[in-house]
């Protein structure tokens, strides 16, 4: 184990991110992440929370403090702590947690080269792979895997205003609401979004998206099914800028956006960020691949 440097006060732990680990005795298990559940698999239960914990670590490294990891075994839930420094504590009954001082750094074997290393490593110190520690047995399912979608693009409705009995149907009704100026003329699609939860989308090159989204800056909103209701009402941002580039912004979201790269990012909230062209974002409990149209 490595050696613990000490870090002073109590630190209260927020309960964003929603982090859940199920494990079981023969090391195989689930990792949940704001409500999206990803199997797991290990050659040990040890190994197994290792993993678990890495995958805490990196999340806390990005958003840079403590992140909430509820573990469920043997019947028994406990509620952790993981630093981004890589400790592990409880959380107190008034949710907080004190200095690390006397902890110690859990360390794992690399998945592909078996190099001993500490849940902090982003990359393997020998053999350079992304996620050395990583259990997830698959990536979490990509858009049109969840509710397969029709292959046709939706065609722009009409203006909707959504009201309060509206949002508790949105399970059961895919519902698009473009709030344009009826004089003005649609502009040509530029940005294609496929969602997981509901037909895919052609739209301009300014959008907002989310439950039931306010227009920022003239931008078209686009209303989302969120089956578990974890997309804000305005969630993000989508632009094409002047260079062709996609931007994405978290629009200070309740469960924000994490790319889904290698490792998986979590973007800054209020900071506008380029991804890939056909890059999938997590945005609560919805996918959403984002892609330049043809």
């Amino acid at each position: 184990m490595n050696a613990t440097q000490p870090l002073t006060g109590l630190h209260r732990v927020p309960e964003w991110p929603r982090l859940a680990a199920t494990v079981t005795h023969d090391g195989t298990g689930t990792l949940t992440i704001n409500g999206v559940s990803r199997a797991c698999a290990a050659e040990s239960v040890a190994a197994l929370r290792t993993g678990m914990i890495a995958r805490a670590v990196a999340i806390g490294t990005q958003l840079r403090r403590p992140i909430r990891l509820d573990v469920t075994e043997d019947g028994r839930t406990h509620a952790l702590a993981v630093r981004p420094e890589g400790y592990v504590q409880l959380i107190g009954a008034d949710g907080t947690i004190p200095a690390p001082d006397g902890l110690s750094i859990d360390e794992g074997r690399c998945r592909v080269c078996r190099r001993l290393q500490p849940v902090t490593s982003a990359t393997c110190v020998q053999c350079g792979v992304d996620e050395p520690l990583r259990v997830e047995v698959a990536p979490p399912a990509e858009p049109n895997t969840v509710a397969p979608l029709a292959a046709a693009p939706v065609t722009r409705p009409s203006p909707v205003e959504l009201d309060e009995l509206d949002e508790l149907h949105d399970v059961e009704h895919t519902r698009i609401s473009r709030r344009a100026a009826a004089s003005a003329a649609p502009p040509a699609p530029v940005l294609h979004l496929a969602f997981n939860t509901q037909r895919s989308v052609d739209a301009g090159p300014h959008v907002v998206i989310g439950r039931n989204p306010e227009p920022v800056d003239g931008r078209e909103a686009l209303t989302v099914v969120t089956p578990g209701r974890m997309l804000s009402r305005t969630h993000a941002t989508i632009d094409v800028d002047d260079a062709g580039r996609i931007v994405v912004t978290d629009l200070d979201s309740a469960n924000g956006i994490e790319l889904q790269s290698a490792p998986p990012h979590w973007l800054t909230p209020g900071e506008p960020t380029v991804i890939p062209d056909g890059a999938t974002i997590l945005l609560g409990d919805v996918y959403c691949t984002v892609a330049r149209s043809q």
